[in-house]
């Protein structure tokens, strides 16, 4: 049950033991699920804080959760985290971000929340090394690291005097604004017209400095790969790499909707090699495009906080959750072997449309579809163990809709 932080009668809380420290979730849609299940096999308390209507508050191991409709907003982040913590005795609980906004005021004000928490995330002279994606692209390129062309420019002006090689993705440096406004991750623009047309529309929404204007990789998804790893600022404590088959639209994915694990050494040491340059520590996904006309992986972005498909690193055998909830309490890690590889994660309510309209299509073919249901697979919301948040999701899709466009 939610409570208002106005409502709740203050008393002086109880000490606590190791054993009661827990760990934060913010953000409750199925990413922060999977954090839930992952911690919840080690009997790790959660407090579930949310900002809008959504599936985690109905899993049968959050037992205390409070939801805030302003909790993205910056000016009031921080304070309500800290009275959070004085009110429900949280002091000392890990923090475990699910979105890029949350990432950015975290990192702004590291030190006043580390006061309150253990928070796994670098400051924000570390976090906006990658949060900009110029930034990310430079220090990448710095490094011998492939990254698609980029088109510099300061106005459209600028952008029209450059020799441009059709087709060309336009997106914003970062999701703060453009995202929120229209759902979109980025744009493809096949010719001039389309250019002028979606960098205009996109101008209106943004400064023309905010927006990245790349070559296109071709391939989509079947071609998209990540890494994801929790990082000690040196070297990565766990790791595994999967390769993203499909995602909720194809083009420009809001996210993952089938992925499977692969073993692709060079797509690690790329990662590590980046996310050690920037100095990183915690959690990430590293992410890569393999360039059919060049036969070179080319990496695209990091994301610092927990991820869509972060489960399918817990069926083949890796529990991050688990992992940074004792790094942050100084408890032995211990990883008894590489990941599985072959292992399959699924998010039936977005996997199931995309599908749908891949087969009408004629981009997939139902045996190539059949393969990736063969075997054991995780479902990103669905649990016999924990049933009731898929089925909420289901009467929740006119909600999730109408709120994100999928």
């Amino acid at each position: 049950m939610s409570f208002g932080l106005s409502f709740i009668k203050r008393v002086a809380p109880p000490k606590k033991s190791v054993k009661d420290i827990g760990a934060v979730i913010l953000g409750g849609d199925f990413q922060g699920l999977g954090i839930i299940h992952c911690l919840s096999e080690h009997n790790v308390p959660v407090f579930l804080v949310d900002y809008e209507y959504s599936i985690s508050k109905f899993s049968r191991y959050v037992k205390r959760n409070d939801t805030n409709y302003r909790l993205l907003d910056e000016t009031h982040f921080t304070d309500y985290l800290i009275n959070l913590a004085k009110v429900y005795n949280l002091k000392g609980w890990v923090l475990y971000p699910t979105k890029d906004e949350m990432l950015k005021i975290i990192s702004i004000n590291l030190a006043k929340l580390k006061e309150w928490f253990r928070v796994p995330l670098p400051d924000w002279e570390i976090v906006q090394k990658f949060y900009y994606k110029e930034n990310a692209y430079r220090i990448a390129n710095n490094i011998s690291i492939s990254i698609p062309k980029i088109y510099q420019h300061r106005k459209l002006d600028d952008l029209l005097k450059q020799e441009l090689s059709f087709p060309l993705v336009l997106k914003p440096s970062n999701k703060e604004i453009y995202y929120i406004k229209t759902k979109k991750k980025a744009v493809r623009v096949n010719n001039q017209a389309e250019l002028l047309k979606e960098y205009k529309s996109m101008n209106s929404i943004i400064d023309s400095y905010e927006i990245v204007v790349q070559e296109m990789i071709e391939g989509g998804p079947r071609n998209l790969y990540s890494y994801g790893t929790f990082f000690d600022g040196e070297k990565c404590i766990a790791g595994i790499t999967a390769r993203r088959l499909r995602q909720h639209p194809m083009d420009f994915g809001h996210a993952t909707t089938y992925a499977e694990s692969v073993c692709i050494p060079e797509i690690e040491e790329m990662a590590e090699k980046l996310l050690k340059e920037i100095g990183y520590f915690g959690i990430a996904e590293v992410e890569f495009m393999w360039d059919n006309k060049e036969n070179v992986y080319k990496f695209i972005e990091i994301n610092g906080r927990f991820w869509g498909w972060h489960t399918l690193a817990r069926e083949a055998g890796i529990n991050f959750p688990y992992i940074l909830y004792n790094f942050m309490l100084g408890e032995k890690i211990s990883i008894h072997s590489s990941p599985r590889i072959g292992a399959k994660w699924i998010r039936l309510l977005t996997d199931t449309p995309t599908v749908i309209s891949e087969i009408l299509g004629g981009r997939l073919l139902l045996k190539d579809y059949f393969n990736t249901l063969k075997g054991k697979k995780r479902d990103a919301v669905f649990t016999f163990k924990d049933p009731l948040p898929f089925f909420i999701e289901l009467i929740m899709i006119p909600y999730l809709w109408f709120k994100r466009g999928f």
